[in-house]
């Protein structure tokens, strides 16, 4: 009987924790970064941080460090595990096993390490591993369990050969914890004095120590004392003690002058206040990955954690906190609203209340839930079974035919409400407890707002808006028409508001307000600012609204007061399209996550808006494909190695919002930086010139920074290459002036020829028409002198006939005689026959020659009348050149023909004219 009473109480509180999630604060926001996000071992033994914000930890594998883009891991030669890492200037000191030294960045970006132990010279180092680093009056000191190590920048020196557990920097002194001994600080000749005042840490074994103004913080296992140079004091706490022994101490951080931070070996970080004496608890349950603190830094009001299983970041003094739901159980948040005192979440898995940090299901709640409202001092819940109230802890029912989006209650009636539901508009009357289908209206809405007393705007999860009509108590429907977005607008999601008592549509883009006059939908211009903003909440004379991209809230008056909520700052967790936001308080919003929900104090956020920190963006490898480039000077890529570029950038953890970039130069390129890298291919040959643009937490542009490089020309477009185009057109403008000249003056030649030619033929033509006038004119003369002569010998041969006739009747014949022999004389006078001979011979060239050569037989008086024939000149003509009669000449023609030898046919005087 025992047994079974034993089980049914065992059922009966498993029952119970199926009502009751767990126990969990609100945390500040926290980020993991485990060992498949770095890619490198899960311990990390410590951790620091340099000026510009990149973290650096001693990883099982090697020195991990992130920019707050990319994580590199770089190994030791030798692949040890390192324990230790300090960050001094430009330099980053590791320890390992019986090994140290620094990192630094190379011309190009890359971290190279450089061992400090060759220069321990002859010293044998003992199986010592290096726990801790730091720097004392511009010298690093190394500590093992064993001994203090310290280099001067020229050589390394072991200092003390003593078990110490921690090292720390105090009033000018480098203080040593020694094992069971207390604390001990070195002199100037490095020989250990004891610090006053210190009794109560004999035997005590120091895990760690920090300064906290003039005093000194220092924790063993289980305790916190604090120390100064008048006595050191146990912290009374019996709550931290207590938890304190459960944890068990491994480092302690401070932060401010009353905050002390301690990092445990079994329950994560304990934040610890002096003034109130209360602390709060981070650990897996609150998100860490890991219990175990191995090492923390603080940066930019970030806590960075080397966990014993990755890293995490806590925001340590955000204005946001968290509640999360690791299990799942609890899902994505719809809505959420405070009534009695308590806090009530509508989820997708049901109903829940969250109070003094436990979260609880309400009985019969389970399931998706849409919305809570709270109307008349009733809280219903719209629920995907249908439409409830809560009484007495406990959900009754409206009713259940159909699952609903939202309850909304009628204008000028107390005791009416509209439910929006999946088949329609449902009147609810909680007087008459009577509920009525507008029957007409038979498709879901999911949310409605009035017009006026008897006009509504219902809105179609699908479909878009339709505007409504009541009659009959809004029992019935007057009208449903559609109403079409403008310019083809987008109906999914479109959400229907009442802003400054004008109805104001939203359809995932752009705003449209309702014109009653025109019955039709307008750009809302006064809201042109808040395109794809969708409104959320109405507080007082300001609103806020989600960015329906890139999940950001913004708190508005539309006049100067403008803040905006970076994705990142609710860890990205918002539920897309069902973004909701509830205020409790005068500056405390509430804003429902997709695993639970996160409590923002605006009075807070603003105020650290003043102080925020932007870190600076830089170029931390500029990479082509042949390799890596020099940082150190301006870079130049050879242009074949230019067609796919890699530059990697450098943004360590900061408030920003983002990273973007804006090339310029030859070609002009814009755009977001993911995962550290810009990508560029197949750029122009020129000058850049990258911009980096690091985006704020109000989405301005806040710290900038530049890159410059250039990609040299192809071969074909270098300079050399210019200087032999030059060259070439050089030579060929002188080679075409040479040609050119040399055309010009062959050119010149051949006008010159051809004038010269035409000259000379005006010339010739002129001495040929000098030459023919004068032949004419001889020919004239020697006609004329030729006819004369004839008519002179034809008068003498007439006289002489006449006188021959008279002859005997002249007295005196011997005188008689006389006469006719002078005249015969004359007749065949021989001077005559030269000149005609000469006259001739200038008219005719060479004729008796070639005629002679042709007829050698030929005699003188035979070439007396070839001369006379080639003259043309008739028998008649010729007879008294001769001084013969004309028979005579036909028989000497005749005589001359035999002769020649010529054809009957053939005309003497026309072949004489035409071969001599």
């Amino acid at each position: 009987m025992k047994y079974f009473k034993l089980k049914i109480l065992v059922v009966l509180l498993i029952g119970f924790q199926s009502y009751s999630l767990f126990s969990q604060q609100l945390t500040p926001p926290i980020h993991n970064y485990s060992s498949t996000d770095y890619k490198a071992a899960s311990q990390n033994w410590d951790i620091d941080v340099d000026e510009e914000g990149v973290i650096y930890a001693a990883n099982n594998q090697g020195l991990l460090s992130f920019d707050g883009q990319t994580w590199e891991l770089s190994p030791l030669p030798n692949g040890s595990i390192i324990r230790s890492v300090f960050v001094y200037g430009d330099k980053i000191f590791t320890g390992s096993y019986k090994e140290f030294g620094y990192w630094k960045k190379d011309n190009t970006g890359e971290l190279y390490y450089t061992s400090l132990i060759p220069k321990l010279g002859k010293y044998a180092m003992q199986s010592e591993e290096f726990w801790e680093i730091l720097e004392f009056n511009g010298d690093i000191y190394f500590r093992s369990f064993g001994a203090i190590y310290k280099y001067d920048n020229k050589a390394i020196k072991p200092v003390q050969n003593i078990v110490s557990n921690k090292m720390l920097i105090y009033k000018n002194k480098l203080l040593l914890a020694v094992r069971k001994k207390g604390i001990y600080f070195l002199d100037d000749n490095n020989e250990l004095q004891k610090l006053p005042n210190q009794d109560i840490l004999n035997d005590e074994v120091i895990v760690d120590m920090a300064i906290q103004g003039e005093n000194l913080i220092i924790g063993t296992r289980e305790k916190l004392f604090k120390y100064n140079w008048e006595g050191c004091t146990l912290l009374k706490d019996p709550q931290l003690l207590e938890e304190l022994e459960r944890s068990e101490l491994n480092h302690v951080m401070t932060s401010g002058d009353y905050r002390i931070l301690l990092g445990t070996v079994k329950n994560g970080i304990i934040n610890y206040d002096e003034t109130s004496k209360t602390y709060s608890i981070f650990n897996r349950n609150s998100g860490l990955q890991n219990n175990t603190i191995l090492g923390f830094v603080e940066k930019h009001g970030n806590i960075w954690l080397g966990l014993d299983n990755g890293i995490d970041r806590i925001e340590i003094d955000s204005p946001v906190e968290f509640y999360t739901d690791d299990t799942g159980e609890l899902g994505a948040v719809y809505d959420l609203v405070f009534y009695n005192d308590k806090m009530f979440l509508a989820s997708n898995t049901g109903v829940y209340t969250f109070n003094n940090n436990q979260l609880e299901i309400i009985e019969g709640a389970e399931g998706h839930t849409w919305n809570l409202e709270i109307l008349n001092d009733t809280l219903y819940v719209n629920h995907n079974t249908g439409t409830y109230y809560l009484l007495e802890d406990k959900l009754e029912p409206v009713e259940t035919s159909t699952g609903s989006f939202k309850i909304s209650d009628l204008p000028y009636s107390r005791n009416e409400y509209l439910i929006s539901s999946y088949t329609g508009i449902r009147n609810f009357s909680r007087k008459e407890d009577s509920i009525y289908s507008l029957d007409s209206l038979n498709f879901p809405v999911k949310n409605i707002v009035f017009e006026n007393e008897s006009t509504l705007w219902a809105a179609h999860p699908y479909e878009g808006l339709y505007r409504v009509g009541l009659k009959n108590n809004f029992k019935d429907t007057q009208f449903i028409d559609k109403i079409n977005i403008p310019d083809g607008g987008n109906s999914i999601n479109t959400n229907v508001f009442i802003i400054n008592n004008q109805v104001a549509v939203f359809n995932g883009d752009q705003w449209f307000k309702y014109n009653s006059f025109k019955d039709s939908l307008f750009v809302f211009e006064e809201l042109q600012a808040f395109r794809k903003h969708k409104m959320l909440l109405k507080d007082l004379d300001s609103y806020w609204f989600s960015h329906t991209e890139n999940n950001s809230l913004k708190f508005t008056n539309f006049d100067d007061n403008n803040i905006v909520v970076a994705p990142g700052n609710l860890n990205n967790r918002l539920v897309k399209n069902y973004e909701k936001i509830l205020k409790n308080g005068d500056s405390l919003y509430y804003i429902a996550l997709n695993d639970g929900f996160a409590r923002l104090d605006l009075a807070k956020f603003i105020k650290n808006l003043n102080n925020v920190h932007i870190s600076t963006p830089t170029v931390k490898g500029f990479l082509d494909i042949d390799g890596r480039h020099s940082l150190e000077n301006y870079p130049e890529v050879p242009y074949k190695s230019s067609r796919d570029l890699n530059i990697y950038t450098s943004f360590p953890v900061s408030e920003a919002m983002g990273l973007r970039y804006r090339l310029r130069g030859e070609d002009t390129l814009s755009g977001e930086v993911k995962n550290g890298i810009i990508n560029l291919q197949n750029l122009n040959h020129g000058d850049y010139q990258l911009q980096l643009l690091a985006v704020g937490p109000q989405a301005k542009i806040a710290k900038k920074n530049s890159f410059n490089f250039s990609i040299n020309p192809p071969w074909y477009l270098s300079n050399i290459m210019k200087l032999v185009y030059m060259l070439i057109i050089l030579s060929l403008v002188v080679l075409v002036y040479w040609y050119n000249q040399l055309k010009l003056r062959k050119h010149q030649r051949v006008l010159e020829e051809k004038f010269e030619k035409e000259h000379q033929e005006r010339l010739n033509n002129l001495e040929k028409e000098r030459l023919k006038n004068q032949i004419t004119l001889k020919r004239k003369e020697l006609a004329n002198t030729t006819m004369v002569a004839a008519k002179k010998n034809e008068m003498l041969m007439e006289i002489q006939n006449e006188l021959n006739k008279d002859k005997s009747s002249f007295p005196n014949q011997f005188k008689m005689k006389h006469i006719l022999n002078k005249i015969n004389r004359a007749i065949k006078n021989k001077d005559e026959w030269q000149v005609f001979e000469t006259n001739f011979n200038e008219l005719h060239q060479d004729f008796f020659k070639d005629i002679l050569d042709s007829y050698p037989h030929l005699t003188s008086k035979d070439l007396k009348l070839c001369s006379y024939l080639k003259m043309n000149l008739t028998s008649k003509e010729i007879a008294p050149l001769m001084g013969i009669s004309v028979r005579g000449v036909e028989v000497h023609r005749y005589r001359l023909r035999k002769k020649m030898d010529l054809d009957k046919k053939e005309n003497l005087t026309n072949f004489l004219i035409k071969n001599f």
